[in-house]
């Protein structure tokens, strides 16, 4: 079963994502990029369908793994959707410097997150 993993420090928001998708993936939730980085570490011989990644962490932030992405070359193998409740311009223009598939603004409803997984299975 392909891997979604979704990474934000809410336990709302990964307990709402995992539900959503519990029968279709392998949902695999991480509360910081820590953790997040260390889930790809883990399941990296498995395919990904992508990651949805929350960009205002405790201890290693979004940001922080978009780089670890960039250093890489993960982009390909796990596209990214970005989770933020930071709308500010700066921010937005900020992730759109990587190659992510979409930036949802939170609070996000569940047309929305499904749409948003549609774009990153499209970009696979």
């Amino acid at each position: 079963m392909k891997i979604l993993l979704i990474v934000d420090d809410s336990s709302l928001i990964t307990m709402f994502a995992s539900k959503m998708f519990k029968d279709e993936y392998n949902v695999i939730t991480a509360k910081d990029g820590k953790e997040a980085i260390e889930a790809v570490r883990n399941n990296f011989d498995n395919e990904f369908v992508g990651m949805f990644l929350d960009l205002n962490m405790p201890n290693f932030n979004g940001f922080e793994v978009l780089e670890v992405f960039k250093n890489h070359n993960l982009f390909n193998k796990i596209p990214v959707c970005i989770l933020t409740g930071d709308d500010t311009k700066d921010s937005i223009d900020k992730v759109f410097n990587y190659p992510i598939v979409d930036v949802l603004n939170k609070p996000f409803n569940e047309k929305e997150i499904r749409a948003s997984l549609e774009k990153m299975i499209l970009r696979k």
